[in-house]
């Protein structure tokens, strides 16, 4: 059978410490190696929070290992990491390599998105500048009338109230 590339998807439990997740980050490793593949990348994404308790652990360690493996050795690796205490849950995915072509209409993808959202912040705050100076323009005018007193406004009332009776 051909070799393929897979994905694994490990999850252990939060408690372990950075040097313990690493330990068992290379113990998952060996096995991969020794089922007979090649292990091509490995991160440690971090703690997270679960969805829901997996085996009374409401958070969690992932780590993610990219490898080469033939097709039968699979159901060795996954036995293997089923006996593994410290293993949680873990999910292997079958992917397909991406071309050097694939790659790069990745990344020219990613610019476009990068340049709209970059020129759409700009015209946020360009709208939000022209909202800010429109603000402060009308301002002036507000400061400068005189603020109303008491007189003033009895006047007012009765030229209103005047007016009305006039009418």
């Amino acid at each position: 059978m051909p070799t393929q590339h897979y994905e694994l998807l490990c999850l252990i439990g939060a408690e372990h410490s950075p040097e313990a997740t690493e330990t068992i980050l290379h113990a998952t490793r060996e096995l991969v190696t020794k089922a007979g593949g090649e292990v091509l990348n490995t991160s440690v994404i971090g703690k997270r929070k679960l969805a829901y308790a997996v085996a009374k652990e409401k958070f969690g360690t992932y780590f993610l290992l990219d490898f080469n493996l033939d097709g039968s050795a699979l159901h060795d690796l996954d036995r293997a990491l089923t006996l593994q205490n410290d293993v949680i849950r873990f999910l292997t995915i079958k992917t397909k390599l991406k071309t050097a072509k694939e790659l790069e209409e990745e990344v020219r993808i990613q610019e476009k998105i990068q340049a709209r959202k970059s020129r759409e912040e700009a015209a946020q705050r360009q709208d939000h500048e022209a909202e800010q100076r429109a603000a402060e323009a009308a301002e002036p005018k507000r400061k400068a009338e005189a603020p109303l007193t008491l007189e003033d406004i009895d006047k007012k009332i009765d030229e209103i109230l005047d007016e009305d009776i006039a009418k």
